[in-house]
């Protein structure tokens, strides 16, 4: 059973109960509504017959009596089936049944003396519920006779079953047409639900099948649309991240492929120079190039084990006072000959007393390499490079701010934005293949992050050199 089906027939069922028990409540008010009125209108009707009749009696006018009670059963006819004035020692009746005289028999025996006033429901001899008033007449302490009525119980049930029949027939049909558009609705309403929902489903089922070029198209302001948005921001997101590591895996081959094939090359040439005696100097020529390739692949194993640790959350941090100036200092140092030989000028700015900061100096170490690295990677001839650390100018005090400032070909927006990225590469021109892993700067975004610190890159876009900034907190 598929999603608007399910949500069609549980909206439809909840809708049938409401509908339910709304008609049951309309329909029993309307009954006790109408029952409550004809009791009142019995009541208003035996209360005219008594208060006429009083006044008749005090009077002794036995005619107008006679003429009360004819009268109050032919108006009232079939309503009232008897109504009858006894005089004291039944000196004097008066009793006008409904209908004919034949059936006086049946409710003459009803007609007597009575002290006291008494309303019951009796069945008559002609299978009739009748609803019986009975009450006496006073003048002071002088009993004048007794009044009794009897009302049809059975004719006003036929009156009540009548109105409740017509209510219920509008109730039905009422209902009817409120369940219809109510299926209808729930039905489209499900359809509005369902179809986003399909267009999700259908869209992730090409993800899994491996087709990244698909956009969910749903523009709504709810909560769906929210999901849509996203699943389509997702969708942008996985297919970067899918071509990052496209990107990665051929930059991983060309890691692995240059430092192997560099040792597998010197390994026979030094197996050959041992069979035919090549000079020390070229076999250490080999030695120290195998040497590098080995330094090399050392280096970007760690890096992607130091990542998978980072990730497991196992990343060793070794906290002690780490002193940035001297830091700044002995790096510049490290690539001083590598400058000279690359004709870049490398320099370092540090113009006031930098207090240490707490943390991990061989980590701390490892990103300004790393960032240095970087910069003489995408840097020319004749290009500066200039480390810096000062007291932070944006957050104060209690930072320190570290700066790594290039010459070089820049970064474009984009760049600056994603540089921080596992996998991801910039490239030094449109038809240049970018350069290194893509795993350097996320260590360094890593690392700094574990420093509780901040990290960022700023350029004036390609062509116009580029700045990595960072800040570490002097207490931890």
């Amino acid at each position: 059973m598929n999603l608007r089906l399910k949500f069609t027939l549980s909206v439809s069922i909840l809708l049938l109960l409401v509908i339910f028990f709304v008609s049951y409540a309309i329909f029993s008010a309307q009954k006790k509504f109408l029952t409550l009125q004809f009791e009142e209108d019995r009541d208003r009707s035996f209360k005219v017959f008594f208060h006429s009749c009083e006044e008749a009696l005090k009077a002794k006018d036995y005619e107008r009596i006679a003429s009360i009670v004819d009268s109050t059963v032919s108006i009232h006819r079939p309503a009232v089936v008897y109504a009858a004035f006894v005089a004291p020692g039944k000196t004097k009746t008066i009793f006008t049944p409904r209908d004919d005289k034949n059936i006086e028999s049946a409710f003459i025996s009803r007609i007597k003396d009575r002290y006291y006033q008494k309303t019951e429901v009796y069945e008559s001899l002609i299978a009739e519920y009748v609803f019986e008033y009975v009450t006496p007449v006073f003048s002071g302490d002088i009993y004048l006779g007794t009044l009794v009525i009897g009302f049809s119980q059975t004719y006003m049930d036929s009156l009540i079953q009548q109105g409740t029949s017509l209510i219920y027939e509008q109730i039905k049909t009422v209902a009817l047409m409120a369940l219809i558009f109510g299926i209808l609705g729930a039905n489209f309403m499900a359809w509005q639900l369902s179809k986003p929902i399909r267009l999700l489903a259908q869209a992730a089922k090409k993800i899994g099948e491996g087709d990244m070029n698909v956009n969910v198209d749903v523009k709504r302001s709810d909560e769906l649309g929210v999901l849509a948005k996203t699943f389509n921001e997702m969708i942008t997101k996985v297919k970067e991240t899918d071509e990052l590591k496209d990107g990665f895996v051929s930059s991983v081959s060309h890691e692995l492929r240059s430092p192997l094939a560099a040792i597998d090359g010197y390994c026979d040439l030094l197996i050959e120079g041992v069979e035919k005696n090549y000079s020390p100097e070229q076999q250490l020529k080999g030695l120290k190039i195998a040497k590098d390739a080995t330094i090399r692949l050392t280096n970007f194993i760690n890096n992607i084990l130091d990542l998978a640790k980072m990730k497991a959350g196992k990343f060793e941090m070794k906290a002690g006072p780490v002193f940035v100036d001297d830091v700044i200092k002995e790096i510049t140092l490290l690539f001083g000959s590598l400058g000279v030989a690359q004709n870049k000028k490398l320099s370092f700015q540090l113009p006031q007393s930098i207090p240490p900061i707490y943390g991990d100096n061989e980590k701390i170490k490892q990103v300004i390499t790393n960032l240095v690295s970087n910069a003489f990677k995408f840097t020319k001839e004749g290009d500066s490079i200039t480390l810096s650390g000062m007291i932070s100018p944006s957050y104060g005090n209690d930072f320190v701010e570290v700066w790594v400032s290039d010459t070089g070909i820049g970064l474009s927006k984009q760049d600056t934005e994603k540089v921080f990225e596992k996998f991801y590469q910039v490239k030094e021109g449109e038809f240049k293949k970018p350069k290194g892993t893509g795993l350097g700067l996320s260590i360094v975004y890593e690392i700094i992050r574990m420093h509780n610190g901040k990290i960022w890159a700023e350029s004036g876009g390609l062509g116009a050199g580029a700045t990595v900034k960072f800040v570490l907190p002097i207490r931890s």
